[in-house]
């Protein structure tokens, strides 16, 4: 059990109807604990329910039944004082490539209410911690994959947002692209001591940036447990052979 859980979900299950009498399961009984301060690492195959999983936890999707609590606070009654503290960073977050960098931490921090003044502090601090201070009044339409995807996580926390989600965040970028916003992560976590639950299919990024991870399959959540935690308990030489055995059922076996 987490210490200081931040998210508790208990049989978190959600259904999509497809058509008369057909049903399918995105998400089916799932029970987790995140800690503050947690790298959490949510790992599976396309459709294994990553994505439903933190749209439920942000308020963007209704379980169909059981319980998920973000910041002691049930995300069914409310979600509006979660989202005040929560980021989201999806897979596909749009930019505004016409604004600088500074200008899109700004405009975005501005929807929240946040004082100028307080915005224009909280950029110079983000800007150093992403480090684009040099290039704050470039228009970003011309910054790589990586320096958007920094722009973009900076973006987030401009809220100083107690737990940031992060859907695929080095997906579509080159190598040297993720290698920054992995650095950025990793500042994130051991200066910031932010709260980040990510998803990815990078097995490598997931026992560099996270402390814990959480295997989904078929919408079921299959095992949970510390990178080298999972390889020992399963006789694995890394995680890859954790993961794929769990998925195709081959090639793990426990002690």
């Amino acid at each position: 059990m987490a210490d200081d859980p931040v998210i508790q979900t208990e049989d978190l299950t959600k259904i999509f109807e497809k058509g008369k009498k057909r049903e399918v399961i995105a998400l089916d009984s799932v029970n987790l604990e995140v800690e503050r301060g947690e790298v959490f690492g949510l790992l599976g195959p396309n459709g294994a329910g990553k994505t439903t999983l933190i749209r439920l936890l942000v308020g963007l999707l209704t379980p169909t039944r059981g319980k998920a609590i973000v910041l002691g606070k049930d995300v069914t009654k409310d979600i509006n004082y979660i989202r005040e503290r929560v980021a989201l960073l999806p897979q596909e977050a749009g930019i505004y490539e016409r604004l600088t960098a500074r200008e899109n931490l700004v405009y975005y921090g501005g929807f929240y209410g946040i004082p100028e003044e307080e915005l224009h502090k909280r950029a110079d601090r983000l800007l150093d911690l992403v480090g684009l201070r040099k290039k704050e009044d470039y228009q970003v339409k011309g910054f790589s994959g990586g320096m958007k995807r920094k722009v973009l996580v900076a973006r987030a926390l401009i809220i100083e947002p107690q737990i940031i989600f992060m859907d695929e965040p080095t997906t579509g970028i080159d190598t040297l692209g993720a290698r920054i916003v992995r650095n950025t992560l990793k500042k994130l976590s051991e200066e910031e001591k932010q709260t980040i639950i990510l998803t990815t299919h990078d097995l490598n990024e997931v026992s560099e940036l996270c402390d814990r991870v959480g295997i989904l399959n078929e919408g079921r959540l299959v095992e949970i447990g510390k990178p080298q935690e999972l390889e020992e308990k399963f006789k694995a030489a890394n995680l890859e052979d954790v993961f794929t055995g769990l998925v195709t059922g081959e090639g793990v076996f426990r002690e």
